[in-house]
């Protein structure tokens, strides 16, 4: 069994991501989460509750993954930082053959 990526791999491509505006923002307001041109963590609005604007915080899941339900984030930083943790343990985990 091997690692997909090295601890150090996975940090260096952590270190560059940024949040970005995903090229269909317009119609579905996501974001995602970038490093080097390829998209780690989509991120969108969560909507439900009783909030004026309908929007109860952020949902988050791995681009190359399953989209899994998990709680709302209360911000689009505190999403892109639990999606990246998430992504930097699939990444560093061990591949079953």
């Amino acid at each position: 069994m091997t690692r997909r990526l090295s601890v150090k791999a996975a940090r260096a491509i952590l270190d560059a991501a940024e949040i970005v505006k995903a090229p269909d923002w317009s119609e579905t307001h996501r974001w995602h989460v970038v490093s080097d041109g390829r998209t780690l963590v989509v991120i969108e609005p969560s909507y439900g509750g009783a909030s004026r604007t309908g929007r109860n915080g952020w949902n988050w899941w791995l681009a190359e993954g399953s989209r899994s339900r998990h709680q709302p984030e209360p911000t689009r930083q505190a999403a892109a930082a639990r999606g990246l943790a998430a992504w930097q343990r699939w990444a560093t985990s061990k591949e079953t053959p």
